[in-house]
């Protein structure tokens, strides 16, 4: 590991932002929150406070945890060894992703299973910042 942060740059930045994009576009808890992020109203490690996002992403990590486990011992040594360097490599290639058709696209896909077309959906105002202590399936 090199000990720094590659999100402490303007490339990592622009990673930062690309993520919250196409998450945001996705709808859900975990879209509704990037949003918010995008919108300056929370901070990208606040996501591993809101509960329901949280509980999402402990089950998902463990599916990863037994996937990793399920290798053979010399590909996870491999797999740790690259793991900073891929790391590295993957922010800089979202740095510089284009990702206005995908956004695009993720809305359409989400829209059908909010309910509500993506063009149409209701947009957050400032004034209802109590939206974090909702259960995530209320509607915001």
């Amino acid at each position: 590991m090199t000990g720094h942060d590659p999100f402490d740059s303007e490339q990592g930045e622009r990673a930062r932002q690309t993520v919250m994009r196409l998450l945001a576009a996705t709808g859900g808890a975990a879209g509704d929150f990037a949003g918010e992020v995008l919108a300056g109203r929370r901070r990208p490690h606040e996501l591993l406070a809101h509960g329901p996002l949280l509980d999402e992403f402990v089950r998902d990590a463990r599916g990863w945890w037994k996937l990793l486990d399920a290798l053979p011992a010399e590909e996870r040594q491999r797999l740790a060894a690259e793991a900073w360097s891929s790391f590295e490599r993957q922010v800089g290639e979202l740095a510089t992703l284009d990702v206005d058709d995908e956004v695009a696209e993720l809305e359409e896909l989400a829209a059908p299973a909010q309910g509500t077309p993506a063009s149409s959906r209701r947009t957050r105002d400032d004034d209802d910042d109590d939206w974090s202590d909702r259960s995530y399936l209320e509607p915001l």
